[in-house]
């Protein structure tokens, strides 16, 4: 439950996006993996769960991509792609061109990629199984 994320748009009214109460599996322990292709609407949910402590997030800091577009028609055919709003995480934080940074930052090397090695979804693990022993 609570607020999920708030939008702002070039008027400077605020929309709130609540989340509703209940649903499965809401005391489970929880990590979400982020990178810099984490973007948009990953970002939203990444952003609310970080906010509201529901979930750390583990990785490489996000896009930033945290704007409402809609395309208006052209005469022509074409088409002009405006942006009218800005996504805000429950906190207050920016998305558009900030992105999120993790809560445990864990950069993969060029030589975890060679050898195979993810250990962004490592850490994760650990971190989860922190969460796990905590709740015993």
């Amino acid at each position: 439950s609570g607020l999920v994320l708030y939008e702002v748009d070039s008027q400077g009214r605020r929309k709130d996006w609540e989340a509703r109460p209940g649903g499965l599996a809401t005391d489970l322990p929880m990590t979400v993996l982020v990178n810099q292709f984490s973007a948009s609407g990953s970002e939203v949910l990444a952003g609310a769960l970080q906010a509201s402590r529901r979930a750390p997030l583990i990785g490489v800091k996000t896009f930033g991509k945290g704007s409402v577009n809609v395309i208006r028609p052209l005469s022509d055919g074409g088409g002009l792609y405006v942006t009218h709003a800005r996504w805000y995480t429950p906190n207050g934080q920016l998305i558009e061109g900030k992105g999120l940074t993790p809560d445990t930052e864990v950069q993969l090397t060029p030589a975890d990629r060679e050898s195979g090695r993810d250990i962004q979804f490592q850490e994760a693990r650990d971190v989860l199984l922190q969460q796990m022993a905590q709740t015993r």
